[in-house]
């Protein structure tokens, strides 16, 4: 009872640290309505030992990583490292700039992408490690999160920094969609200059790519669809060129196969005595459980 009390007080910190709106806890829980098909035989008192500890940790990252994050954009704008700059180039291709995502518009429809957008970048992610925990498999929790932000930040940083390639909004000198006010020039240009690869479509890709392997249909479903709509979104916004879009796809599958590599290794190196006290009491350990 205590861990169920404190799993619940944690998630609902990290929805409040992330502001989230009624609709974003609506649609966790839609996403968590079968995640009994893929539960694993681990009892809770011993998942919980480990796996609160671990939920932790990862919402201390996100709390501290957007200031991280926003320290290495400016030290990469006032160092201006980028050899390379795609704008022009990236605006001369045809179609590139994803205007045709936008032959069909309203207000209503651009209200919901920019929700989606603004929403996207964390909201995938924390849905399937959310639901990975209700699943009792430290895995898929380890697999989702090394998936996304803790191995993309570092490994995106080289292209952010060799290629300055700013938003289509901005290069082709319309409206910003998403509303943003900037304080100074400046802040506007940090914002705007880190388009390859979309990160926004490499998160999301990421968890579309792991979420295809749940065994519930409803999480699968709900998962391509919402990933999908983030990824139509950077282009509907005219926020990511088409080739940002294509890079990014390409980048979360490298990543998620990288994720699956170091996971497998880790695995291996577990003490047996681990395995033996993380399985379920009285139950033959499958090798699905002794990984968990």
């Amino acid at each position: 009872m205590y861990g169920i009390i404190a799993s619940i007080y944690l998630i609902w910190r990290i929805g409040t640290a992330g502001n989230w709106s009624a609709a974003c806890w609506v649609l966790l829980l839609l996403c968590l309505l079968g995640v009994r098909r893929d539960q694993i035989e681990v009892e809770w008192k011993r998942f919980f030992i480990f796996a609160i500890p671990m939920l932790y940790v990862f919402y201390y990252f996100y709390g501290s990583g957007n200031g991280f994050w926003w320290k290495i954009a400016n030290w990469m704008f006032e160092n201006n490292r980028h050899p390379w700059n795609w704008d022009a180039w990236m605006n001369s291709i045809p179609f590139n700039d994803g205007a045709w995502a936008r032959t069909f518009n309203t207000p209503s429809l651009d209200h919901a992408m920019v929700w989606i957008y603004n929403y996207g970048f964390v909201l995938s992610l924390w849905i399937c490690i959310v639901r990975s925990f209700w699943t009792r498999s430290m895995k898929k929790m380890l697999s989702y999160a090394l998936s996304g932000h803790l191995m993309q930040f570092p490994l995106i940083l080289p292209f952010y920094n060799l290629i300055l390639l700013r938003e289509v909004w901005w290069v082709k000198h319309q409206p910003d969609l998403l509303g943003r006010s900037f304080a100074t020039e400046n802040e506007l240009l940090v914002s705007v200059m880190n388009c390859f690869p979309s990160m926004h479509t490499s998160i999301s890709f990421a968890m579309l790519l792991l979420a295809l392997r749940e065994k519930d249909r409803i999480f699968k479903y709900m998962m391509v669809a919402y990933c999908s709509s983030i990824i139509f979104s950077t282009m509907y916004l005219q926020i990511h060129w088409v080739l940002d879009v294509f890079a990014g796809m390409a980048f979360a599958y490298g990543t998620v196969k990288l994720a699956d590599l170091v996971i497998g290794l880790a695995s291996k190196l577990l003490p047996s005595s681990f395995k033996g006290f993380y399985g379920k009491k009285g139950k033959t350990y499958s090798k699905e459980t002794m990984v968990a």
